[in-house]
Order: structure tokens, then sequence, then C-alpha cells
């Protein structure tokens, strides 16, 4: 008897082993737990996918969602994570030849710009705080014509997008360092959109162009579209030709030294719209310009085109506090106050007026979530702290800060609080269609019989320009700022890094 339960024990055991080493019953590694804290008056519900190693991928993503690829090559996170994600399409700020294509991700190239300004000397330079524009204009392109044919030619049919930030003019002022996005007036923008548009369409009429993003979709940054607008019919004497309209969303302040956006390149106002710092995570603020930006569109004979966010999300970092001693970004705070909200609104807010026909009416047809991996920051040398530059990052990515010190103990590469939120929103959803609507892109413009005055040329870099997200030059932007513990201290920290979003980042390289 005793050597048949002895069998039948080993029976069990044998059976439990086989349960818990079978790949089918092996959950997904969880994240490390040196994840950023979450504030205790804050609590959130943290998702625990169940994931099997052997899990089939099933290629289904979302059109709509998208997120910004910033510091990892995508394929450098777990494949399981990322389909996880069903994200539709990516960005990476450049116009790649080579994008990474995976889980039927979409990629959207992009084309970088600056408008050439001078020294106090005369000498060409693309980044200057105050420094007047070189007379007659020029700009430089990233990559080049050349380049961007090459490239459309090469991968037709995709979405472009020709600029970032344009309206953002440089900021910096720590030690002559100058910081920038793709800063040009709204005239030179409208001559350079008018050159990269025909060349794309030249060699591939079915490419879908997009007008570059500004900031954020508020009053003051209209007036600078109605300007490049404006402009682009008096050059060219026809409508400027856009298939895709885009338009970032951000809550950030307009106001001349201080936070946020600042004024756009050529406006001389010295106050737009006014936030605190806390609004940055407040959806309810931004979506009233996101209608504003529509009924714009509306007004100009533009609703029947669709609308996307390439990057939008929250900038704030979570040390950040307003007012002082309140935790104020949580990723708990963010998720509910913000991507939550965003998801909501994107996918279901209908307005019949200023809609888009197309997509039932729906305001915005893609968004990208800012961002997948940027976690870039700063090791505190006092108190030997790591702090972050942004937030909403889905990933960490493992790099730890750009610039010395990095001695300080930072997130190792895995997931982020935000993966989990986005991970539990998005497996909800239901499959959807490919594209939500049907569109066909303009063909390459036929111009007017007129002879326009002479717009600017094509200036390359070179070789010995400083690209801006060089390690010194980051390291000479931060260095010069006060310590965080004093409230004079936090506030330079946040005006500094209330610009940085989605950069510094501009490398211009054309030839």
């Amino acid at each position: 008897m005793w050597k048949k339960l002895l069998a039948l024990g080993c029976l069990i055991l044998a059976a439990g082993l086989v349960f818990l080493l079978h790949p089918d019953w092996i959950a997904h590694p969880r994240a490390r737990a040196d994840a950023p804290t979450r504030a205790p008056n804050a609590p959130s519900t943290t998702f625990m996918p169940y994931i099997a190693q052997n899990f089939t991928l099933t290629v289904n993503p979302l059109w709509r969602f998208g997120a910004d690829k910033v510091r990892r090559p995508i394929a450098a996170y777990s494949s399981l994570d990322i389909a996880y994600m069903r994200l539709g399409w990516y960005i990476d700020f450049s116009a790649s030849a080579n994008p990474e294509l995976l889980y039927g991700m979409e990629y959207v190239p992009m084309v970088r710009m600056k408008q050439w300004k001078k020294l106090a000397d005369g000498t060409p330079t693309l980044c200057c705080v105050g420094c007047a524009y070189l007379d007659p204009p020029a700009y430089s392109l990233s990559p080049s014509i050349a380049q961007i044919q090459a490239i459309a030619s090469g991968r037709p049919g995709m979405m472009w997008i020709i600029g970032n930030e344009m309206e953002r003019i440089d900021w910096g002022g720590l030690g002559g360092v100058c910081g920038h996005q793709d800063e040009m007036l709204p005239e030179m923008y409208a001559q350079v959109y008018h050159d990269v548009y025909t060349a794309i369409k030249v060699v591939d009429g079915s490419a879908q162009v997009s007008m570059g993003a500004l900031v954020q979709p508020s009053p003051l940054r209209i007036k600078y579209l109605d300007r490049v607008w404006a402009e682009y019919t008096r050059l060219y004497g026809v409508t400027m030709p856009v298939d895709i309209w885009n338009i970032h969303v951000y809550v950030y302040n307009e106001q001349k030294n201080s936070w946020g956006a600042d004024i756009p390149a050529g406006l001389t106002e010295t106050v737009g719209s006014l936030y605190q710092i806390r609004d940055n995570k407040d959806f309810t603020k931004a979506a009233p310009m996101i209608e504003n930006w529509r009924t714009w569109m509306k007004n100009n004979g533009q609703q029947n085109k669709p609308l996307m966010t390439p990057e939008y999300g929250v900038a704030m970092p979570e040390w950040v506090q307003d007012p002082p001693g309140t935790v104020t970004f949580s990723p708990a705070q963010i998720r509910d106050s913000y991507m939550y909200p965003s998801f909501n609104y994107f996918l279901n807010q209908i307005n019949s007026s200023i809609g888009f026909p197309a997509d039932g009416n729906r305001l915005i047809q893609r968004w990208a979530w800012w961002s997948i991996d940027y976690d870039d920051g700063e090791c505190d040398p006092v108190d030997g702290k790591f702090y972050a530059d942004n937030s909403g990052n889905l990933f960490y990515s493992g790099f730890g800060p750009t610039t010395p010190p990095t001695n300080c103990p930072y997130p190792a590469q895995s997931r982020s609080p935000f993966w989990d939120y986005w991970a539990q929103y998005v497996q909800a959803l239901p499959a959807g269609a490919t594209k939500p609507y049907a569109y066909t892109p303009a063909p390459a413009p036929i111009l007017a019989n007129k002879s326009p005055r002479a717009v600017a040329t094509y200036k390359p870099v070179t070789a010995t320009t400083q690209c801006s997200d060089d390690p010194a030059l980051r390291a000479r932007l931060l260095q010069a700022l006060p310590s965080r513990e004093t409230p004079e201290g936090q506030r330079a920290w946040i005006n500094a890094l209330s610009k940085m979003t989605a950069g510094t980042r501009l490398c211009l390289t054309g030839n």
C-alpha cells in the first residue's frame, strides 16, 4: 500500500512541476521595483497582464494609437510588451530610409528644418536667442531634398510631417548656450513647406503630406498659422495643399521669460494663454484648444481633412510640485487627469459642426503619446538622487542621464507604470478597421501662372555645426541652473525643462 501511495504522491508532484514549468503558465516578468514611487495620496491600481512566454503574437494594432520613439530602438524592448501595446504608428522625429517596421506599426517620417540666423559679427548660425535672421533669408533641411525624394520613391504612400514646432523660438541664456526646435518665421515656413511638399509629390503622388505641428492649438499659435496660410496663397496663387492637419496637444504657458512655450516666432505679443504649472496635466484645458483648431479648419475650407497629434502628453516630471509641498504629477494622477481623458475624448468626442465627416465627425483621427522611452534626467550632485526631465514614458530605457554625473541610482530598462495604464486601456478595445476613413491624398499642385517674389534658398549645414542633442551641449544648457531645493531653483528648472519637450534633439546635417 505504501508503494502505491508513494507512486501517487510522485505523480501529483510531477504534475505540479509540469504545471509550474510549462510555458503556457509562466507569467510575463514584471518591471523592476525601482520605478518611481507613486504618491501616497494618489493611489493607483496596478495592471498585471497574464502573458505566457509562448504567447502567439497577434498582429492587431490600433490604427489610431501611436507613440514617440526616442532613446532605444523599439526592438530593444520585449516583443511581448510591444505587441501587447497594439501600437498602430510611431514617429522618431526624423526621416529614416530604414525604419523599424514591427507588428503592423506604421512609420511616419518627419522632415526637420531651421531658418538661419546671424551673430552680431554677421556669422551665420542655426541657433541664437534674440539674433536677427540671415538676410537674404535661408533655411536648412534634414534630410536634404535629394534624400527626401529617395526615401519617398523607395517607400510610396507614406504619411510625411514637414517640420516640428516651427514657431517655437530658440531658448537658452545659460552660458550663451542655445536650445531649439525648428524655429522659422511663418512666411519662411510657407516657402519651405512648398518646397518639401512639391518635392515629395513629384516622386510619390500617393504620399500624404502634413504640415508640421505647432506646440499647442492656442489662439496665439493660430495667429502664426494664419500668416503661414496667407503667405502661401500670396506667393503661389493657390490654397496651401495639406493632406493631413497636425498639432501637438500640450497645456503650456505663453509668456515672455516664463515657463512653457514662449511667444511664436515673428509675433510681437508678450502674453498669450496663461496657465498654472499644475494645468500641464489637466486635459480639460486642452480640449477647448482642439475645438478651436478644428473651427479654424472649418472656416478655411479644411473640415474634410484628418487631424492628428503626433506628440502630446504631460511634460512635467514627478518631482515638480504645484503648489509646493503638494504631489502634483504622480503617474496615477497623470493617468486620471490626462492620459485616459484624452483617449476617451479622441475616441468618442463627436461634433457635427466642426468634426471630420468621414470619421463620424470625430475631432482627432490619430494620436501619438509622448513618449515610448524619453527618461533622460540628471543626477543631483547634492542629494545623489536622479531627477527625470519629463514624464509619461511607457518604458525606462535604462540609459540613465545623458550627461555627467551619472553615478546615481536610476531605473533599469523595464516597463514603467504608464505601460500598465496604456495596456490596460487598449486591451479592452475592439480590433477596429485598419483606417477609419477613406481619404485620397492631393496630387502635386499646379501652380498659378505668376512670379512670386524671390524666395529663400536652401543653405546646408556645415560639418562643424553642433547637433542640439550633443551631450556636451545638454550639459552646458543645464549646468548653470540652481539647486531644486529652493522655490527659485525649482522655477528655474521648470522653465528650462518645459522648453525641452521632444528635444533638444534637432541635428541638421544637410548636404
